[in-house]
């Protein structure tokens, strides 16, 4: 028997308009309420972003944000991982290196800090994803705070090339991922979608093979790995389609909704 159900929001929840069938997923939720379903919105995004999709429903459904980093329950912060200063820096020296700081934000529990000078079509889209931020003079004279993830969006950038830079540079105290669309998210080593998954298990005494879970990047493999459930959306790269077990519609043809109705009725 299915007792959560957890999904990634871009390119998966979320339609290519960054929106969602509300009517139908609202027939979900009751359905899925009544029968003790809990729901997860399980991202790589700020909590605020992820909160304004589902305002009617934050009092039932948990967010886990920032890729495992922050979980809120009742919009209530339960579950919080965060950088050492030090690693932070050295991380951003590197950055700094290959001009790439333009191109880079900061998250904390704060807020999302970026450079005033950042490029422009990298401000647009991360004010898009993430509602609480602030432009500041430079990323290397970051305010204090305590820092989740470094996200960098990097258009004709070898991803994987850099990826594995980044995670040398980071001894082990970082993990950098593929997110999809030339992005690239710099996390703890030990802390995922699917720690996330593993926390809300303990905390609730539900087992992996009472969950489903969807996914369409590198940074639900941990989650799609260990849900019994687990789907790959339609276009996902061979990697997450390694992971999952099953196969969902595209987020455009709203697949997870679909499964979903599928497991609830």
């Amino acid at each position: 028997m299915i007792k959560l159900i957890a999904f990634d929001m871009d390119g998966t929840f979320l339609n290519s308009q960054n929106d969602y069938d509300r009517l139908r997923f609202d027939k979900i939720f009751k359905i899925a309420k009544e029968k003790g379903i809990r729901l997860v919105a399980n991202s790589g995004n700020q909590y605020q972003q992820i909160a304004s999709f589902f305002e009617a429903y934050l009092e039932e459904m948990v967010i886990v944000s920032e890729i495992g980093a922050q979980i809120h329950e009742k919009g209530q912060l339960i579950d919080c991982h965060y950088f050492e200063d030090e690693v932070v820096a050295d991380i951003l020296q590197v950055l700094a290196q290959k001009g790439l700081l333009n191109r880079c934000s900061v998250s904390g529990l704060e807020g999302l800090y970026f450079e005033k000078d950042a490029a422009p079509d990298f401000k647009s889209t991360i004010t898009k994803h993430n509602f609480a931020w602030k432009e500041i003079d430079s990323l290397l004279e970051l305010p204090e705070d305590q820092v989740t993830i470094l996200t960098l969006d990097v258009p004709g950038e070898d991803i994987p090339a850099l990826i594995d830079q980044i995670n040398h540079v980071g001894r082990g105290q970082v993990k950098a991922v593929s997110s999809g669309f030339h992005f690239i998210d710099i996390v703890l080593p030990d802390v995922n979608k699917g720690t996330a998954m593993a926390y809300l298990g303990q905390k609730w005494g539900i087992k992996p093979e009472e969950m489903m879970a969807f996914g369409d990047s590198d940074n639900d493999l941990e989650m799609l790995e260990y849900v019994h459930y687990s789907y790959a959306m339609e276009g996902s790269p061979a990697s997450v389609l390694q992971a999952a077990t099953y196969r969902a519609a595209s987020n455009d043809d709203s697949g997870v909704l679909q499964i979903m109705e599928d497991f609830i009725h």
